[in-house]
């Protein structure tokens, strides 16, 4: 099993299904850098949005893998609540559905045991800028915890320093057609000090809008104070305009194959 994974498929779950537009397209930037070479990626993203499906295509992916492949796509289909993972090199895809992923992340809550402690948030606004023609709210969100982790019988201890710019703006075209399958549907982890905490930071961001830029920069000591890793994540849009699209460009092709997920297999990653 490796946690990362699942926490990350998560991450990237919540982010797809938040940004949820009808009848737009944009293109998104995003660069990562830690230590490690696996934590280094760069992602160029098409996604277009309508009726509240929403497909991503990966256009560009430095390191793929089994859930980001160069020229996939991910599918959101508003009227069945399920993410499909496309693979055109395979002419496969794979299905999670919601209530699927509820259930896995309920699995892993099960087998890893994680305590927070001592998480202080804190809010500044900085001066409005304009992004791509949009006045954009401009907010800095500083984090900081403790991340107790259980692993079967390995123990770790994690402190974690986030600082996180947002660039966000209510006026892009469509941004009030959000579909409300999104909005009902309470995604948790099913860990309870991890629920709190996202919960917690989402207030903060709850007025942002939709994002046009993010950076991202957390820093991971170990309980000495020894720095482990720092990662920072730029997610830039670089273009987004208003777009209408016939039913089928959100129908898989008929010829792909159904594949089993390590989910639908019972097995974590």
């Amino acid at each position: 099993m490796n946690m990362k994974k699942t926490v990350m498929l998560l991450v990237v779950i919540l982010l797809f299904t938040f940004f949820s537009f009808a009848g737009v397209q944009w293109t998104t930037s995003i660069k990562t850098t830690g230590k490690g070479k696996k934590a280094n990626n760069e992602i160029d993203t098409h996604t277009y949005a309508q009726g509240g499906n929403v497909k991503q295509v990966f256009k560009g992916v430095t390191n793929e893998d089994m859930f980001r492949t160069q020229d996939g796509y991910w599918l959101y289909k508003a009227n069945e609540d399920n993410i499909y993972i496309v693979n055109e090199k395979k002419y496969n895809y794979m299905v999670i559905p919601m209530d699927g992923l509820l259930q896995m992340t309920g699995m892993l809550g099960q087998l890893v045991k994680v305590q927070i402690l001592d998480h202080t948030i804190n809010t500044e606004v900085l001066p409005d800028e304009t992004l791509l023609g949009y006045p954009c709210t401009h907010l800095k969100v500083t984090t900081d915890y403790t991340m107790k982790l259980k692993i079967l019988i390995v123990k770790q201890t994690i402190n974690i320093h986030e600082e996180k710019e947002i660039w966000g703006t209510a006026q892009i075209p469509g941004f009030a057609d959000i579909n409300p399958g999104f909005l009902k549907k309470d995604f948790k982890t099913g860990i309870p000090d991890l629920d709190e905490m996202i919960q917690k930071d989402m207030e903060q961001q709850k007025k942002i809008g939709f994002p046009l830029k993010v950076i991202t920069n957390s820093i991971h000591k170990d309980k000495k104070g020894k720095v482990k890793d720092e990662i920072t994540t730029t997610m830039t849009v670089t273009e987004i305009n208003a777009k209408d699209f016939p039913a089928a460009f959100f129908e898989i092709p008929s010829n792909y194959e159904r594949v089993e997920g390590p989910w639908e297999k019972k097995k974590l990653f």
